[in-house]
């Protein structure tokens, strides 16, 4: 399947044709910008620390920004789905890196915050993420949870400029264990 490309210059609106006949008009801020060319990927999300209440416990988010990607990319948010716990973060330590966990490069410059009514994280990196580029955000969860099973994440990320569009990567899966 071949990667949607915009001319981001002449939309300011996408019309959609709905199964149903009916056509949708979804309007985008002026100046907006769009990934083009192809599209960054989730690798993977994972963690070396699986066990239920492992405190500082890290879960890494790997990306591959490709290099026929046309823009940089300027933000990820991360967003915990509703679970039977919530899991706290130690922003302070969140860090990004070229690479994957278990081969770390060069660290970018970011800025984590997150929102207290969707619990979504945000990391903007300064200056972007370049194309050609795959790498990992590492956070830090004050502990894992105290219940077992799959926590889900949804990942979105934004291009580099005026206006971003995100571009949803799907959901990153979490499974914690109890060991006996």
């Amino acid at each position: 399947m071949r990667p949607l490309v915009f001319a981001v210059s002449a939309i300011s609106s996408l019309n959609l044709s709905i199964s149903n006949g009916f056509a949708q008009t979804l309007p985008f801020p002026e100046n907006s910008t769009f990934f083009t060319g192809q599209p960054p990927s989730l690798v993977t999300a994972e963690t070396p620390d699986s066990r239920i209440n492992w405190p500082d416990a890290h879960y890494y988010f790997t990306f591959d920004l490709p290099k026929n990607s046309v823009q940089s990319l300027g933000k990820v948010t991360i967003q915990p789905q509703p679970n039977v716990q919530t899991i706290q973060f130690n922003l302070a330590n969140t860090t990004a890196f070229q690479g994957t966990q278990n081969s770390q490069g060069k660290a970018f410059a970011l800025k984590a915050s997150q929102d207290p009514k969707t619990n979504a994280i945000a990391v903007t990196f300064d200056p972007p993420i370049p194309p050609g580029t795959t790498f990992s955000i590492r956070l830090e969860a004050n502990q894992n949870p105290s219940v077992t099973g799959t926590y889900l994440f949804s990942v979105t990320t934004f291009p580099a400029g005026p206006n971003p569009i995100g571009f949803d990567m799907g959901v990153g899966r979490l499974s914690f264990y109890q060991n006996f």
